[in-house]
Order: C-alpha cells, then sequence, then structure tokens
C-alpha cells in the first residue's frame, strides 16, 4: 500500500497536465526543462562527466556549437541519475523541439513550481488512525518518508511584520 502511495507522488510529480509548454511563452525564450531520456544502452557511466557528456549528446547542434565559448556547460543545470534518467536544461521551446527527434528522448515539461497546499498531510489525505486505508497499512511501519523542503519565501505573509510594534531600542538591526 504505502509504494503505491509513493509510486503515485512520483508519477503526479512528472504528470504533464501540471507543466506548461514551452509555446505559451515564446519560441527563443530560455526556460528550464526537466528532460526525461531513456537509460543508455551500456547500463552505467563509470564517471560524471561520462554520463553529463551523454546528455550533452541530446542538446540540439545550436546548443553545442556555443561549446566555443564554452557556454553550453551552463545550459545543464542539473544531471539526473537515481529516480530518472534525465537531466535539467536552460532551452528555447524551439530547442526542445529539435531534441524530440533524438533517438531516446521521451519527454521534456517546463519546471513548474507547485507551491505546498497543506502542512497537516494525514488530515488532508484523509488518513484516521482508527479507520480505512492508513489502519490497514499498518500505520505506515515501514515506510521512507521523502520531505521536500520547498526553502523559505521571504514574501510569504507569515513573515510579514504588519501590525508588529517597532523593535526594542537596544536592538541592532531592521
Amino acid at each position: 500500500m504505502a509504494s503505491l502511495l509513493i509510486n503515485l507522488i512520483f508519477l503526479f510529480s512528472f504528470y504533464p497536465a501540471i507543466a506548461v509548454t514551452g509555446n505559451e511563452i515564446g519560441a527563443n525564450v530560455l526556460q528550464t526543462y526537466i528532460v526525461r531520456v531513456q537509460k543508455p544502452e551500456q547500463g552505467t557511466f563509470s564517471t560524471e562527466k561520462d554520463l553529463e557528456r551523454w546528455y550533452h549528446s541530446f542538446l540540439p547542434a545550436t546548443v553545442s556549437k556555443s561549446s566555443a565559448d564554452d557556454h553550453h556547460h551552463s545550459r545543464i543545470l542539473y544531471c539526473y541519475k537515481n529516480v530518472m534518467s534525465g537531466f535539467a536544461a536552460r532551452l528555447t521551446a524551439e530547442e526542445v523541439k529539435a531534441m524530440e527527434k533524438k533517438k531516446g528522448f521521451i519527454s521534456a515539461h517546463v519546471e513548474t513550481y507547485l507551491g505546498t497546499h497543506t502542512t497537516n498531510s494525514p488530515k488532508f489525505l484523509g488518513l484516521n488512525q482508527n479507520s480505512g486505508l492508513w489502519k490497514d497499512s499498518n500505520l505506515g511501519k515501514g515506510v521512507i518518508i521523502g520531505v521536500i523542503d520547498s526553502g523559505v519565501k521571504p514574501d510569504h505573509p507569515s513573515f510579514s511584520d504588519e501590525g508588529m510594534p517597532p523593535p526594542p531600542a537596544n536592538v541592532t538591526g531592521t
């Protein structure tokens, strides 16, 4: 049961319906794409540099030609190697269209920020200790929990000092 929940979370994190296509923004605007590719036929790479070179082979010639000024190295932002085979890169919609023709290409989706919707997941998911799926699943015993750290957003309303008195005179700073 727990593995089903984890699989559903993974599936929906890559679900294309929540991704914005590059065409909506403009064909020549650089955006961060999450690119999924098939695993290489030869299996694993001996070094991380080999993996990165293989991922670079998916980039279109227009990106590779900029290698003279070493710009294409900054286009790949992250190489995935554990959960999926792929990379995150700064690309245009036209470059993604060119990559779609390459053998081994699976998909590319614009990176989308999805904010958290709850800080009380069990209640939000309708999980009660005494009934339903949670009770039948041994209350998650043996389940590994993945924590999504979405970082600190200083503009979040919880950081607002509206309505607060000024700091005491003996406090340094603002």
